[in-house]
């Protein structure tokens, strides 16, 4: 029983940390249509941007904030520059943004080097519940991934800007027509996005260590949680599908190695899309 407790533990623990991780692509992906290829060096940038302010001396709260910020503004100039020529054409935004990816990939090489970095801890040890210890830096993570898509929730779904964005992905043109301004909303959601990738890059930066490739980890993973959870439902979508994704994993870990484990729940994604190919909650 203690084992079963410690698996569904882990389990939720890691689905908490990848649905932060995945987010900021569910929101850019979901709300604007935009196959961001470049979450992935967001989420590095992130955790460069943390490594390099705390290692400054900066508080690491505020080192993550400041990650958060400055990675919002690399997503707002090149939405602004590149992305808003090129919303109609999903395929194009899809090169686009891996250009941008292998392109931030070697910058961030040159300008911080290939070695591996750490970032301290802010909460080291754990918490002792008895028959299980829940890392505490790692629980607090999970816990501020909940508070995270609780309050996007709130704000999509309960102030007048949240009833913007939902009547401008329902009907775009209808929208328009009643005067919401298209271009400056789709740059808001892609700068929120991208600074929510920024955000989750610190957050894990603590973690794993920090190289230009971490957020390679988190990339493949990221687009398997939006879709197969179902693109646009970013709430109970991005839970579940970090959970299918996240927590599968860990359990099939138990019984096969790494490596076979995140091959057999890929295989089953790839039979879930097959069987219900916009994901397991579908639009309404």
């Amino acid at each position: 029983m203690e084992t079963i407790i410690s698996v569904l533990v882990d389990a939720t623990l890691i689905t908490l940390v990848l649905a932060l991780a995945a987010f900021g692509l569910a929101i850019i992906y979901g709300l604007v249509g935009v196959i961001n290829m470049g979450h992935g060096a967001m989420l590095t940038l992130g955790a460069y941007f943390t490594w390099a302010t705390t290692t400054a001396g900066v508080p690491f709260i505020l080192a993550v904030v400041l990650a958060a910020l400055g990675v919002a503004i690399v997503g707002l100039l090149l939405e602004h520059i590149i992305i808003r020529h090129f919303y109609d054409k999903p395929f194009d935004t899809l090169l686009l943004t891996w250009a941008f990816f292998l392109i931030m990939t070697e910058v961030i090489k040159i300008v911080f080097g290939t070695d591996f970095r750490n970032v301290s801890n802010p909460l080291p040890g754990a918490i002792d519940f008895g028959t299980i210890k829940i890392p505490a830096y790692k629980g607090a993570i999970a816990i501020f991934s909940l508070l995270l898509i609780g309050a996007t929730a709130f704000v999509f779904y309960k102030t007048n800007l949240g009833i913007k964005i939902r009547a401008l992905i329902q009907n775009r043109e209808a929208a328009s027509l009643l005067g919401l301004n298209i271009s400056r909303t789709y740059k808001f959601v892609f700068c929120i996005g991208s600074g929510i990738a920024g955000l989750a890059g610190g957050l894990i930066s603590p973690m794993l260590s920090v190289d230009p490739y971490i957020g390679n980890v988190f990339l493949i993973r990221s687009f398997f949680v939006v879709i197969v959870g179902g693109v646009g439902q970013l709430f109970g979508g991005t839970l579940i599908g970090s959970f299918f994704i996240g927590g599968a994993e860990t359990i099939f870990a138990l019984f096969s190695k790494q490596v076979f484990a995140q091959s057999i729940v890929f295989l089953l994604a790839i039979v879930i899309l097959r069987y219900r190919p916009a994901g397991i909650l579908k639009k309404s």
